[in-house]
């Protein structure tokens, strides 16, 4: 079975409302080179990453079992970048793991469990809806503004990304799960209410290549909300985003510009209502 590869940029999204920098220690010029989570490099429709890779789930990525310092994907470029995602995903900021001459450093904090013990079925929901919302097929830099439901990101709007673009779930790392297609790793996405407007170039809503997820809705448009799909956020936050899409209780939903960039993002106060992080 071939690996799945992951090429993600640093300049890829904004998550919440905080500042972010670049951290990831060795693998910086890396993520500089790359713009989103790309299908062709990137997650594979039809392989899981559970124990793949140098990567065990049933042990923390700072244990040589959970991942290993010198197999996988610490062994390759792609790879490395694939680490540090996951790493920004289920670590919060302040923490890192170190493997050989390679520092990856903790941002968003989804999965914290990970650092140190096993990576559970909720803990690989979180980590793989923070990846699938990264998908860039078009390489291009894209500001994206995320809203979920654990408290670490948590809700809120920014009115600098009016466009609710939709909502992503799944499992990056098992084949079947959920009792989907036993030799697929389930990967989806819906539509929120403005996906159309002003649709970046590999983006949904606009051309892409090859994108890892599907929409179990039963076409390419469907949306989250139409006939209660996707299950809203509580009171007060209902506009924000979905908490459970499809029988997935762990969901991210992205909020897009009313226009998009080509160049990273500059470091400015967002004027978020909600909590969270500020991805540059």
């Amino acid at each position: 079975m071939r690996p799945p590869l992951i090429a993600i940029a640093l300049t890829a999204s904004v998550i919440g409302c905080g500042e972010i920098e670049a951290d990831v220690g060795n693998s910086d010029d890396e993520l500089a080179t790359e713009n989103g989570l790309s299908s062709t490099n990137g997650l594979s429709s039809s392989n899981g990453l559970s124990s793949t890779n140098g990567l065990n789930l049933q042990n923390g990525l700072s244990s040589t079992n959970g991942l290993s310092s010198t197999n996988g994907l610490i062994t390759t470029t792609t790879g490395r970048t694939q680490i540090s995602y996951m790493v920004r995903c289920a670590l919060p900021a302040g923490t890192s793991i170190t493997k050989g001459s390679y520092t990856f450093q903790g941002l968003v904090g989804l999965a914290p469990e990970w650092q140190n013990g096993q990576c559970d079925e909720t803990c690989q929901e979180k980590v793989s809806a923070c990846l699938l919302a990264h998908v860039n097929t078009a390489g291009i830099h894209v500001p994206l503004w995320l809203v979920a439901e654990p408290t670490a990101v948590g809700w809120g709007q920014d009115p600098e990304f009016p466009n609710q673009e939709g909502a992503f779930f799944g499992n990056v790392f098992i084949l079947g799960a959920h009792g989907t297609d036993p030799t697929k790793a389930p990967q989806y996405y819906c539509t929120g209410a403005k996906y159309n407007i002003n649709p970046p170039q590999g983006r949904i809503g606009s051309t892409q290549t090859n994108p890892p997820y599907v929409n179990p809705f039963g076409s390419t448009y469907a949306a989250c909300a139409t006939n209660y799909r996707c299950a809203t956020a509580d009171y007060p936050y209902q506009a924000d985003g979905f908490k459970a899409c499809n029988g997935w209780n762990r969901v991210v939903t992205v909020w897009r510009q009313n226009t998009t960039s080509t160049t990273t993002t500059t470091t400015k106060e967002s004027g978020s209502m909600g909590r969270g992080f500020r991805w540059k």
